[in-house]
């Protein structure tokens, strides 16, 4: 079931959006507001753990990780829980890690 909705965004994301084939735009929206509501939900929950919030901020943490300022074995540990936190495989979280940490 699906329905029909009208929104109106900022010039820079109504560009991003007609660059989309048009029968695409839907699940692209979809896909991104799932991908926000997941993210927002495990914000939530690192916060009713006591974890504090950290901004967002991919460039430094790669520079961190470049910089070996995070070792390893922390950031396999910090994978396994993430992966465990979310329901994903271990393999599949640090490839998508890989992946970002690629694209700076």
């Amino acid at each position: 079931m699906s329905r029909r909705v009208t929104i109106s965004v900022p010039d820079d994301v109504a560009e991003q959006l007609a660059a989309l084939p048009a029968r695409q735009v839907s699940s692209y929206v979809t896909e991104a507001l799932r991908r926000r509501r997941a993210s927002d939900d495990m914000r939530a929950a690192l916060t009713a753990a006591g974890h504090r919030e950290y901004p967002y901020d991919p460039p430094g943490a790669a520079r961190r990780l470049a910089e070996r300022r995070i070792s390893p074995e922390v950031r396999e540990a910090a994978i396994v829980r993430l992966a465990e936190s979310t329901g994903r495989s271990v393999d599949e979280v640090r490839a998508e890690l890989d992946r970002r940490a690629g694209q700076r």
